[in-house]
Order: C-alpha cells, then structure tokens, then sequence
C-alpha cells in the first residue's frame, strides 16, 4: 500500500521555523524510490539536525549502497529543531524522511548512527515523535525494527532497553545481509512474527539483540558477565569488517546540501582504522585492522565524486590521513590534477609527526588555502607519553 507524504501538513508549518530549508529535502543526488516495488524499506536517521547529519559519510554510503540493491528503499531522517518539533506535537505530524517525507514508523527499518553518546537522547526524541514505543518490549510487527550503529554503539547497553538490535563495525555489507533476511522472512509468511525475524538477524546476520541475552551483575553494580538467553543465539557478537575497501568505493555520487551544514566539501575514506594505540581513542581500537585504499581507486573516487557533486574541495578523510603508506603519492597525484583549478585539498584529521614541508607544498600548490587539522592532545610531553600519544616537543617545534 503507498504511504502518504506527510509534506502537505508540514509545509505550512515550515514559515514558522528557523532554517525550514533544512526540512525540505531534494538534494542533488537524493534518491525517491518507488514504495511499493520495494520489499525492504529503511529510514537512516543521524540522530542530530540537518546541517551535522547530512555530511555524515557513514550515513551516505548505506543509503547509497542501499538505494542500489534491487528490492530495497531507503530515505533520510534528521532531528528537528525544539521549534518544530513543538508544531509537529501540535499538529499531530510525526517524524518523517526528508527524501519522501514519509512517516518513519511505515518503514521495515530504522537505522540510527551514533556518532556520540551524546545522540542518544534525540534517538529517543525521534522515536517519540514517530509514534513507536520507547521501549523494544512494547514494539509489535506493525513498528519498524529500531537497529543501532556507529561508533556509540559499540556498547550499546545504555540504550539496549530502547533498540530492538545493534550493528557492530562496518555497515556496508551488514545491511545488505539484513535486507536479505528481512526480505527472505517477509516472502516465507513472517514465520514466528518479530521475535522470529529478530532470531534470524542475530543468529544469520551477526546483530545483537539485547532481548536474547541476560546480564549479570557482581554486588557492586557492575556487571559479571553477559550471556546467551535463547538457544542458538552466539555468545559473542562478531564485529562487521570490509576488508578490501577498494571493492566499496562509496560514495560514489555525494549529497549535496540544500542548507548550509558543517562540512561542504567531497569526502573520501583514503583508510580505515589506525595502529597508533592512543589511550584515549575509542575509535583507533575499533576500527581495526588498518585497510587502505589504493591510490588509483582514491583518485578514481575524486574524479567522479567531483563531476557527481560539484564540490571545490575534496577532504582525504581517515583517523590519522598521513599515516596512509602512500600519502605522498595520493597528495601529488591529486595536486597534479587539480593544478590550476578551484579544487582544493584538505588533510581534516593529521598527526604532527607524521606530516611533513612535502605535503604542505603539494596541499596547497594550486594557490587554494587548504585545511589541516593537528591535535597533539596534551599539553606536555609526560601527558603524551601517558596516553601513548608519542609526539614529542620537537615534533611540535619543527
């Protein structure tokens, strides 16, 4: 059955608000799927407004990755601003997709990337606004399975009571194997309703779901162990891990905003984890192993990305960018490029010890200023050999 925009009941509303640009949708790039020729239908929610979410790289790549598998539909939700929100509370309007301003409670999935703990709480928000009960228990079939991923979710236990499952690691072959469970479920009659479709996804596709698992606590509050409740169910939750990222280059045709956001540039992953150990940093323990990619599919990436976006700036993303093992090559064979064009480089996330007057010159050769990010994250030597962040004073001096 077609689900209905909401748009016309929103847009009247929209006058009323700060930003409303924000809520229109229609991005370049965006996709509007077909619903009913759709068997599994996601709704992505970065858990934040518009102007943070949409720049959100791990966000662009399932919908895109999504959006291509046949049989599969998938749109956008962002928070709302307090001032929307109230109108939409007063007006009956729930949360809705920003691609077909769809209502999220219609979709099969909701999946929600934490980038911080700090996300939770609008989750929650999102979820009351959209009419699906807070609480996993309380959910039936006709509520969309709330599924948790990101960084934040590695320990999913502070919102375990309110996601029906959590995705660990990379998501990009992790939700094509739950779209197939979930189709592979819907045309076999939905055998055993949502608990059975939620046994699937934890024993065949590698989620967590906290109603299958008991915890255990020590008398001081913490916890002893937590176990298996159902048979069949694995004691430990693998990790999801892309191993040749070169096989993914995603995104291949970046959304564009149509409001003003925190990152206007085109991003791309040069590589994935890190082997530094700072104490400190969740996400270089997490992201392991270290899998880069290729120069040529990074500049490949560039190219098309460029053409697809229209972007004058291209950020070679990763958690330590000159860590890469051919970071010289990747700068210089962009900068030879672009030399004479308006598109400019950036190293958003860059190690003091590991960058150099070679790629410094090769950043900014075609006169464009470009962006480097530094972060020593501490201030003295003894702070940075205790949190393993080996970058001495004359790192910083030099």
């Amino acid at each position: 059955m077609p689900v209905e925009s909401v748009y016309p009941r929103l847009e009247p509303l929209l006058p009323q608000v700060r930003k409303p640009i924000q809520y229109i949708g229609g991005e370049l790039n965006s996709v509007v799927r077909d619903w009913d020729s759709a068997e599994v239908r996601w709704a992505l929610m970065y858990p934040d407004a518009y102007e943070v979410g949409l720049p959100n790289q791990g966000i662009q790549i399932l919908y895109e990755v999504l959006n291509e598998c046949d049989g599969v539909l998938a749109e956008r939700t962002y928070s709302v601003w307090p001032d929307l929100e109230g109108l939409m509370r007063q007006n009956g309007i729930p949360q809705f997709t920003v691609d077909g301003h769809r209502p999220v409670a219609a979709f099969d999935v909701l999946g929600v990337s934490f980038a911080t703990e700090l996300c939770y709480t609008n989750m929650l928000s999102a979820l009351d606004l959209a009419g699906i009960p807070l609480s996993a228990a309380d959910r039936n079939e006709e509520h969309p399975i709330v599924l948790a991923g990101g960084h934040a979710a590695f320990n999913p236990e502070p919102v375990a009571e309110f996601v029906d499952g959590a995705v660990l690691g990379d998501g990009e072959q992790a939700v094509l194997a739950i779209s197939g469970l979930i189709k592979d479920w819907k045309q076999a009659g939905r055998p055993g309703g949502r608990d059975g479709l939620l046994l699937r996804l934890a024993t065949e596709a590698g989620v967590y779901v906290p109603r299958f698992y008991e915890v255990d606590y020590l008398p001081d509050g913490r916890i002893r162990r937590v176990a298996p409740s159902r048979s069949g169910v694995p004691f430990t939750v693998p990790k999801h891990t892309v191993m040749d990222l070169d096989e993914w280059p995603y995104p291949r045709q970046p959304l564009v905003p149509v409001a003003e956001s925190v990152h206007e540039r085109f991003s791309v992953e040069i590589f994935r984890g890190c082997t530094r150990g700072c104490r400190f940093c969740q996400a270089g323990m997490i992201t392991r192993p270290v899998r880069e990619r290729s120069v040529t599919t990074v500049g490949d990436m560039v190219e098309r990305g460029l053409a697809e976006s229209g972007f004058s700036e291209v950020g070679l993303l990763s958690l330590s960018s000159a860590d890469h093992s051919e970071i010289n090559e990747i700068v210089t064979g962009l900068a030879d490029r672009y030399e004479g064009s308006s598109t400019g480089l950036s190293l958003p996330s860059t190690r003091v010890d590991a960058f150099n007057v070679t790629l410094a010159n090769e950043l900014s050769r075609n006169g464009k200023r470009s962006g480097l990010t530094f972060a020593p994250e501490g201030g003295s030597e003894r702070i940075r050999k205790v949190i393993n962040k080996m970058v001495t004073e004359d790192d910083l001096i030099r």
